[in-house]
Parts: C-alpha cells; structure tokens; sequence
C-alpha cells in the first residue's frame, strides 16, 4: 500500500466496484488492493491505493471508452483509469452507474 491515508476512500470506492460488480470473481481483496474478473479470467476491474489518490481501473472502457460519463470525465486518467482523491467528492456517488454500464460490456471485449 502505497499510502495508508487513502485507506477510507480506498475501502468506500472498493465496495462500489464490489457492489456493482456482485457475481463475478475476485481474485485479490487486502486492503489497498481490489481485483476483479469476469467469468472467462478476463480483467475486468481494480482499485488500489496509490501514492496521491485512489485508481480505479475498467477495462471497458478501453473498449467503449463512450461510456464514461462526462461528469466523470475530470477524473479520468489515460485509457482505463479514474483517479480519486478525496473522500467527499461528488462524483464518487456517479462511479456505480459506470461500474454497471460496464458489466454490461463483458462478453463484447
């Protein structure tokens, strides 16, 4: 864990993406630390702790990069990853619609 500090917004972000994701595998759940896949082994979600913020990762959106909401837009960082930074922000509460758009995508990428 690269920053102790980021754990609440780590743990309040990891359990949407855990929420929104319910049914598909996890394959590494430790503090920091959040991995999912789809049924096929394919990434499909991550979050963990960075040294400045919290990343969290969707693989498809590298595949339908049109289904990240504008609002979302601020916080996006390169092809796949969403940064967060402090626990009050907004847009926290726009992240499960995405993680849901998202798991609609499986089997099409």
């Amino acid at each position: 864990m690269k920053n102790p500090s980021h754990l609440f917004l780590w743990a309040r972000l990891a359990e949407i993406v855990r929420d929104g994701s319910a049914g598909l595998p996890v394959t590494v759940d430790e503090p920091g630390d959040l991995r999912i896949e789809t049924e096929s082994g394919r990434p499909f979600a991550s979050v963990r702790i960075q040294l400045h913020h919290v990343g969290v990762y969707l693989l498809p959106l590298y595949y339908y990069p049109d289904m990240l909401p504008a609002s979302l837009g601020s916080r996006k960082s390169g092809a796949v990853t969403l940064r967060f930074a402090n626990e009050e922000d907004a847009l926290i509460g726009e992240l499960g619609t995405l993680v849901e758009r998202c798991l609609s995508a499986i089997g099409n990428y």
